[in-house]
């Protein structure tokens, strides 16, 4: 990458802090297959991915934001609340990419984010193939309002289309499809936050403002010897409408004053996560995703001329509601606030039912999502029942 000249030098060395906590920890770090030139140009492939919701949060882009280059390392866990199921075509016959998204064929702003997460696949597997793309938003909850702004389906749509094509075109070949660091910079290019999505579990992203863009993916942190302290963790989701965009929070924040203290707490706050998760101590991660939650909010409420306010009285209402029953009934409940409205609130299994209706009788109209979390990106067959929900979409484009 150029010459970087920034206050925000220092990240680098915050990084390199951050990957030599990682390996006292006990994490490894993938390396890319030595051979990433497709096997095939054309073909077809479903998938399916989890949103993610943010513990440690990130804003802002450096440089070309098309390149989605954090300035600082990320963390996000998924939630079963929702996924993206994906149908996608590589085909000769096709002149340019074709995209529908919750049944509706999308164009200009939408379709260029898509064509840039395509056109570097195609880059890095040197092909040239033009793709349709079908997706759709899916919430196994049978509740009404189950849509919001702020439930991280960006980047489960990410993590969706970057496994379908890398399918397609490695031909489910292992030793592209299992590395995990590939397919997180695969899902990177239409949602930053996809490559955690791709990872599963409880991932952080690794980023600063010099990386290189294939050394900047996600790592799972939730091995298998936290399977069951993931297990007690129980998530509820609720859905709040927006008309905010995320862009407009990546390229105000860095305006704001408080956005280089949120950066230089990054660090300290990556060892504060780790070392709870490592302790198995849900207080303490709950409590880290509160507080940056706030810093988050505080940093587009006060960006200079364009901040803005995402949080709705409903979302105030809920915030002190959790607050309630934390300090005056001891439960152990936090919410956590991505860009937008929407509540995801982080709980233990034993509690979930008695919170569930506790929230819905003093929200109205509300639906509260219940989720655990997820997985990495998958495969799914043709046959299944969500690969199904694709359909009537996939009889109507497939002709175009």
């Amino acid at each position: 990458m150029a010459a970087f000249d920034s206050p925000y030098k220092y990240l680098k060395k915050d990084y390199k802090e951050i990957k030599n906590k990682l390996i006292e920890h006990g994490y490894s770090f993938p390396k890319l297959p030595q051979n990433l030139t497709a096997t095939t140009s054309s073909g077809e492939s479903f998938s399916k991915a989890y949103p993610i919701q943010g513990i440690l949060k990130y804003h802002g882009f450096v440089g070309n934001p098309e390149n989605r280059i954090a300035y600082f390392p990320s963390i996000s866990l998924n939630n079963t609340a929702a996924s993206t199921i994906t149908y996608l075509a590589f085909d000769d016959s096709l002149k340019d990419d074709l995209a529908v998204v919750n049944g509706t064929r999308v164009y200009k702003d939408k379709l260029h984010r898509i064509k840039l997460a395509l056109d570097f696949i195609r880059r890095i597997s040197q092909i040239s193939t033009k793709a349709l793309l079908i997706s759709r938003n899916y919430f196994p909850s049978q509740e009404k309002n189950a849509t919001g702004k702020g439930i991280g389906t960006s980047a489960s749509a990410s993590a969706a289309l970057a496994l379908a094509a890398a399918s397609i075109i490695y031909q489910n070949n292992p030793e592209q499809l299992e590395n995990s660091r590939l397919m997180s910079i695969f899902s990177r290019y239409l949602s930053g936050s996809g490559c955690r999505s791709a990872s599963g579990g409880i991932s952080l992203w690794l980023s600063h403002p010099q990386i290189d863009p294939l050394d900047c993916y996600a790592l799972r942190l939730d091995t298998p010897k936290y399977r069951d302290f993931i297990n007690e963790i129980a998530l509820l989701t609720i859905p709040i409408e927006s008309d905010i965009k995320t862009h407009q929070a990546h390229e105000i924040a860095p305006l704001s004053p408080y956005f280089p203290i949120w950066l230089k707490q990054r660090k300290s706050s990556i060892f504060k996560f780790l070392n709870a998760l490592n302790q198995k101590d849900f207080n303490t991660i709950g409590e880290i995703a509160e507080y940056d939650t706030n810093c988050l909010h505080s940093i587009t409420m006060t960006a200079p001329k364009r901040g803005f306010i995402a949080w709705k009285p409903e979302t105030l209402k809920i915030m002190e509601k959790v607050k309630e029953l934390r300090e005056k009934e001891n439960f152990s409940i936090y919410y956590s606030i991505d860009t937008g409205p929407t509540v995801v609130l982080l709980t233990l299994e034993k509690d979930k039912r008695e919170l569930k209706n506790r929230l819905k009788e003093s929200l109205e109209n509300r639906s509260v999502l219940e989720g655990k979390i997820g997985g990495p990106s998958t495969i799914m067959d043709s046959s299944s029942e969500d690969a199904k929900l694709l359909q009537a979409d996939i009889q109507k484009y497939r002709s175009f």
